[in-house]
């Protein structure tokens, strides 16, 4: 055989950990940054899943999302049955997609997950019909999954809503994703929302403001943001920002859950009285925005959503 043609056929093998738990919210990326580096410096990979018995959601989901947008040519090896199965019900391979569908049509897809502990890998257009349509299945999804109380079903709705109006009017994204586990035994939704866009530094320098305070450190924008300062340059959204720090307040500071936001080269853990804004520059860059929650589903004593909202 021709060197050149040997050559063509070799596939980097990427070994894929067995990420099972997050000590902290966000913690599994740890582990991504090291596949995604390995992955990214070849043609065709193999992720061989040799060691892995199971993977934290936190983990999964953007894997899944690198997968199916890097243009990578990536196969998948060595997979336990269990594994095997569990990703094909998840749609980790094939993200379930929804473009311009009727609401009736997605519901009649979304129905059998009503009483399942996740929701499937989902991925749809970007428009403003879809994002509302897709939004308000999900809500009632995950309300019926986790049965979770008047108080939790409004301000998960909020919650939702919120970021998937972020990806709407700040990402540029073609799609949004969606992915979600519940977690009866710990009381607990692990959700993640993501875009694959221009990442909220990249939405700053677009509408070239706050360019001076940023100063090239995605971590400041991130900053930004999560303080109320809006890429949009009208009077009604001057003080609305990105409307994340109310549904981050609502979330850590009221339900005692936990929020994560990666976006390009930065990101933000907030929980338990942690605060922190890392830049990742040099070191590792999403492209997008990814937003991990821990969303509890019985709620402490005395929480009112009404205290939370602007």
């Amino acid at each position: 055989m021709p060197p050149e043609k040997h050559l063509q056929m070799e596939k980097t093998v990427v070994k894929i950990p067995n990420v099972v738990e997050e000590i902290r919210i966000g913690y599994s990326f740890n582990y991504m940054i090291q596949v995604i580096a390995e992955t990214e410096v070849a043609d065709a990979v193999l992720w061989d899943f040799a060691d892995v018995t199971f993977l934290h959601p936190f983990f999964l989901a953007p894997l899944a999302i690198y997968k199916n947008t890097s243009g990578k040519s990536i196969e998948c090896i060595n997979m336990s049955l269990r594994v095997q199965s569990y990703l094909n019900s998840i749609c980790f391979d094939r993200l379930l997609h929804f473009c311009q569908e009727k609401k009736e049509d997605v519901e009649a897809v979304m129905q059998k997950y009503t009483d399942k502990t996740f929701l499937p890998l989902c991925s749809f257009s970007m428009t403003d019909a879809n994002k509302d349509t897709f939004g308000s299945i999900i809500k009632m999804i995950l309300m019926k999954q986790t049965n979770i109380g008047e108080g939790g079903s409004t301000s998960l709705s909020y919650l939702i809503s919120e970021l998937l109006d972020n990806i709407y009017e700040h990402s540029e994204s073609i799609n949004g994703y969606v992915f979600s586990q519940f977690l009866e035994r710990d009381g607990m939704i692990n959700l993640c929302i993501a875009d694959t866009g221009i990442t909220i530094a990249g939405s700053f320098e677009k509408a070239d403001l706050y360019q001076r305070e940023i100063g090239g450190n995605e971590a400041e924008a991130l900053k930004l943001a999560n303080e109320g300062y809006s890429t949009k340059n009208r009077p009604e959204a001057e003080n609305r920002g990105y409307g994340i720090s109310t549904s981050k307040s609502m979330l850590v500071s009221g339900m005692k859950g936990a929020f994560f936001m990666l976006s390009g080269s930065a990101f933000h853990r907030y929980e338990n009285g942690a605060n922190d804004y890392i830049d990742l520059k040099d070191i590792f860059h999403w492209k997008g925005t990814i937003i991990l929650m821990r969303i509890p589903t019985v709620l402490p004593e005395g929480f009112n959503y009404i205290n939370y909202l602007e």
